[in-house]
Formats: structure tokens, C-alpha cells, sequence
């Protein structure tokens, strides 16, 4: 019975989606659009984002390429982690049905198709682009390492289709199938406020008080870590702010390490894990192997070492690693101390490519936003939570708005999502305030709009899957233009002037962008007379917005406005 009523909370949280946000998939029937909230919902979950920013990463529809949603995010070290996503949603309840074998079989082709730049499919036009981005980045001599998530409400695959994932990536690391069920759903709307558990020392352990604080250092046999991430899951890691996407030079080398027969060396290979608790007790009169009382517990770095452990062991279950062990930190930090909690995870944490949105939250920058754009109307959502609607403006499409226009870095918004909280985050959030985040925010999502729709110019339909950021930034500075302004005095004062001025002139602002983009295009394709950019390779059209080119050229080139703004 349990399941069933996970299924029904699940039901009745895809019910208050679809009750929120009435103009989500308006075109089809009303179990269409449940089937897709629950990909939504799903998506929002596994790549742990806020709805309205999981929404654009839906390609569902006819014509899809086997793939629902999909989510590319640019890595380090030439290799790039790709997210595919395939959803099935059972209307009946009781029902409990594996996730369907056929299925499996389609998402096993799409990504033998998908991922060879040789081959080309038909697909609708938010898929094509999205294959589009992915091959051009293989092209250039990035290697795709890939999930495909399989998203139900039901359960697991059955034997068949697992040969079938089997006998096509069995021996290629490059790609792994992961189910993503009702559990992991809910685990997600109803995370736990606090974990209290115990954790297992191995041998002799440090306890020292420091500025009032207390911490112990030890070791912990990695099966201990193992059976916390079974037993809580990724609400350990909610204060983590490194993302787990696939695999990558760090992950494969803690899996070979333990694969290889060297796991009694894994202590010395390792960084460690750092947690932070609001308090810990253990037996002091005990000279070694302490068992730690931990209320409250988060690990905020190691992450990559938790999950991979965790994914290693369960595909590896006979591993002999009983001599393996890893470096534990725990803080003892009082729970609304958050200062100490984002200084020990910067200190952590800073030589490696990290998501800071949570930590960066606290900044009094983002409390400034909030407050002053609640002022105008707006709720500016510091953090990550689990609010449906989309009358909201996440910190994350507030960076990559801002970043893309008033910042004029178009290509960066697009591609180094992952650093618009870490190196970009003083570019994009240093003298902002709420009147200018809040503009960028409805430019940026009136061109989102706008790219999803179909031109009766064939050149501009070519341009328009990907130039919707470079658009946004040409109509933020013809605005400014129109309005005698620059951004620093676009305030409170005049907002209500400057938003009603670009609701009234939007569209010919979007078309005067366009056009000027396109003869953009065509002088940096060398195309003659006789040749249009809808002859472009979409490929190659993805990669002239991924480089710096064209920014260079045109949008930081102040000749090149004095030239098209007069």
C-alpha cells in the first residue's frame, strides 16, 4: 500500500503543476499534460533544478529521437556530460508495471544514433537542436559521457532489456542507464529537514576543540560511507555544492582504484570526505573505533567520492574492499551558524568546479535582490526549492539573464552554467540591482519564447534554436538605446517606464535583433548571394554561438553599435 500512496502524493504534486502553470503544454488533452508535469517533475528532481529552469529541458513530442528531455552541461578535461531523460507515466495507480522493455531498446538505439556525428535522424525542432549542440561539441573533440535516465512511476526494467542494455554498453564506459522511480520522486519532494544517525571510526580517532568548535578527523571504512548513501541518499549532499553527472577523470579513478586491486591504498589516493553536524557525541573513554552520534549530519565535500562508491559497489557488489578506507572530517557547527558552514565548504571545495548556488544564497547581494525585488512584485528565489509556479525568477535564470545582457556574454550564459555561482559570479552579481536583474529576466524569457516559435524566414528559422541568448543581449542594448540610458540607471525610479516601453515594443525589438544577427551570420560564414544560412549545417551553426567570435566582433565591439544603432 505504501507505493500507492507515494504514487498519489506524486499525482497530486503533478496536479498542483499543471493548477499553477495553466500555459504549460496548452496544446494537449489533459492526460498528455500530466504525463508531461511528470516528466517535468522528474527532471527537476534528478538534475536537482527548480521547475520553471527544468522546463527548458524538455524536447518532448513527436518526432523526439527516444529522448524526452535532455540536459548538456560542458565538463572540464575535453569531455562533456550528457543527461537523457525517457519518461513513462502509469495512469492507474495500483498498477505497478516495469518500465517498458521496448523502451529501453529505443533509448539503446537513440544513443548508438544520436552520438555518431555520421549519422542524422529526422527530429522535432527541440531535439534537433539539442542533438545538434551534442555533435558539434564531438566534433571539436569532446567526449560525451552519458546517463539516460529512465523516469516512471512504476518499477525497474526487466531482465531482457537490462541484456539488451548489457549487449550494447556492457564493456563502454562512456555510457550507463540509471532508473529514476516513484521513491526517488518523492524522496525528492519530501526531503528529510535533518538526518541523525551514527558513523563507525575505524581505529584511532582526533577530537579537537577549536574557536569554540569541535571536529574529529579519522578514518571510516568506505562500505560505512556506502551504507549511509543507501540509507539517505542524496539528501546527505544537500549542502554539497559539487554535482555528480556521469563520469569523469576524478570518479574513474575512484573506481579503478577499488577495481584494481589497490584499494588498501585508496586511503592515501583520496581527499577525503568533510561533513558538518550540529552536534556529535561518542564514548570518550574509548581508546579507537568510536561510534559517532551525529544529529544533523551533511557531507559537504566529497560528494564525487560518496556517489561513486555508492555506484561502484552496487555494480561491482563482489569487490574486495574490506582494507579500504577513507579520511573523514566532522564539524561540530551550530545549525543557523551558516557563515562557518560556506567558508568550510569554499576552503574544500575551491580547487574544483563547483555549483555555489546554495552557498552563495546567504551573500547580503542575494538578500538585497530578494527584498528589493519583492519591492517591485517580483519573489526572487535565493535557493533551490520545490515551488511549482513560474511566477518566480530563480537566482539561476536571473545569472543567466543578466550575464548574457547586461554583461554581454551570451556564449558564457549558454555554456558555463556551472560556473555562474564560482568564477562568473562577481561579473554577473557585483552593482546589480533588482530593477536591472528583473528586466534582463523578462528580455531573456520573452526571446526563450520566441525561439520556440516559427519564422516565415527560412535564414531566421535557421538561426533561432540557437541565438535566443545572443538575441536577448542586442534587444538589452537597443532598449537601453531607445531609452537615452545605460544599466547603471536603470533603477526602481524609472523600471515601471522601461518594462512598459519594452512590453509595448518587443516585437520589433526581437525583429531588429534578428536581422541584424543574420547579416551577422552571413558575413562570418562567407556566404555570397547565392547561398543562405539555412544551408548551414546545424551543427556548424551550434558551434558559431559556443565561440567567441562573434561577441568579440560585434557585441563587445563598440564600433559595431555606434555603426547598427544609428
Amino acid at each position: 500500500m505504501l507505493v500507492n500512496i507515494s504514487k498519489q502524493i506524486i499525482d497530486q504534486k503533478i496536479g498542483k503543476i499543471m493548477n499553477d502553470n495553466p500555459d504549460y503544454f496548452p496544446g494537449d488533452d489533459e492526460e498528455r499534460r500530466k504525463s508531461k508535469c511528470f516528466l517535468l517533475l522528474g527532471v527537476s528532481a534528478y538534475l536537482d533544478r527548480d521547475i520553471t529552469e527544468a522546463m527548458s529541458f524538455i524536447t518532448d513530442g513527436g518526432n523526439d529521437g527516444g529522448f524526452d528531455a535532455a540536459f548538456i552541461e560542458e565538463a572540464h578535461d575535453g569531455q562533456v556530460n550528457v543527461v537523457l531523460f525517457q519518461s513513462k507515466y502509469t495512469r492507474d495507480l495500483n498498477k505497478d508495471t516495469n518500465f517498458p522493455s521496448n523502451a529501453v531498446e529505443k533509448a539503446v538505439n537513440t544513443v548508438k544514433t544520436i552520438f555518431d556525428p555520421s549519422n542524422r535522424t529526422f527530429l522535432n525542432e527541440s531535439s534537433r537542436r539539442v542533438v545538434n549542440e551534442i555533435q558539434s561539441l564531438i566534433l571539436d573533440g569532446f567526449i560525451p559521457y552519458v546517463t539516460f535516465v529512465m523516469l516512471n512511476n512504476g518499477n525497474k526494467w526487466n531482465g531482457d532489456a537490462q541484456l539488451c542494455i548489457d549487449n550494447a554498453f556492457g564493456d563502454q564506459e562512456q555510457v550507463r542507464f540509471e532508473h529514476f522511480g516513484t521513491q526517488d520522486v518523492l524522496g525528492y519532494i519530501n526531503r528529510k529537514p535533518s538526518i541523525d544517525t551514527s558513523l563507525n571510526m575505524a581505529g584511532v580517532a582526533v577530537q579537537e576543540n577549536f574557536n569554540f568548535k569541535r571536529v574529529i578527523i579519522g578514518k571510516v571504512k568506505i562500505t560505512e560511507i556506502v551504507r549511509l548513501m543507501k540509507e539517505y541518499g542524496d539528501s546527505l549532499l544537500e549542502k554539497n555544492i559539487r554535482k555528480y553527472l556521469g563520469k569523469n577523470e576524478i570518479n574513474d579513478s575512484i573506481a579503478n582504484c577499488l577495481k584494481s586491486g589497490q584499494s588498501s591504498n585508496f586511503f592515501f589516493y583520496n581527499n577525503g570526505i568533510t561533513m558538518v553536524c550540529d552536534k556529535f557525541s561518542y564514548n570518550a573513554l574509548q581508546e579507537k573505533d568510536w561510534i559517532v552520534k551525529l544529529k544533523g549530519l551533511q557531507i559537504i565535500n566529497g560528494g564525487q567520492t560518496c556517489r561513486t562508491l555508492l555506484q561502484t559497489l552496487s555494480e561491482n557488489p563482489n569487490l574486495a574492499i574490506d582494507d579500504a578506507y577513507v579520511l573523514v572530517r566532522i564539524y561540530e557547527v551550530s545549525a543557523d551558524d551558516d557563515d562557518i558552514v560556506k567558508e568550510i565548504t569554499y576552503a574544500t571545495n575551491h580547487q574544483n568546479p563547483v555549483d555555489l548556488r546554495d552557498l552563495k544564497s546567504n551573500d547580503a547581494v542575494q538578500q538585497m535582490l530578494e527584498y528589493s525585488a519583492k519591492d517591485l512584485g517580483y519573489l526572487y528565489i535565493r535557493k533551490r526549492d520545490n515551488n511549482t509556479s513560474t511566477n518566480i525568477i530563480p537566482s539561476t535564470v536571473a545569472a543567466e539573464a543578466v550575464l548574457s545582457i547586461w554583461r554581454k556574454s551570451p556564449h558564457l550564459a549558454r555554456y558555463k552554467k556551472s560556473e555562474m555561482f564560482g568564477g562568473y559570479y562577481k561579473t554577473i552579481f557585483d552593482n546589480l540591482n533588482a530593477a536591472q536583474m528583473i528586466i534582463a529576466v523578462i528580455i531573456f524569457r520573452y526571446c526563450d519564447a520566441v525561439r520556440k516559435r516559427t519564422s516565415e524566414d527560412k535564414d531566421i528559422n535557421a538561426m533561432r534554436s540557437y541565438d535566443n541568448y545572443f538575441i536577448s543581449c542586442m534587444v538589452g542594448t537597443r532598449l537601453l538605446h531607445d531609452l537615452n540610458i545605460d544599466v547603471d540607471r536603470l533603477t526602481h525610479a524609472n523600471f515601471v517606464k522601461v518594462k512598459s516601453y519594452f512590453d509595448a515594443e518587443k516585437v520589433s525589438l526581437v525583429t531588429w535583433a534578428e536581422e541584424k544577427l543574420k547579416n551577422v551570420l552571413e558575413e562570418y560564414f562567407h556566404l555570397g548571394e547565392d547561398k543562405s544560412l539555412s544551408e548551414i549545417d546545424g551543427r556548424t551553426m551550434a558551434a558559431a554561438f559556443r565561440r567567441f567570435d562573434i561577441v568579440e566582433n560585434c557585441l563587445k565591439n563598440q564600433a559595431w553599435w555606434d555603426k547598427n544603432l544609428s
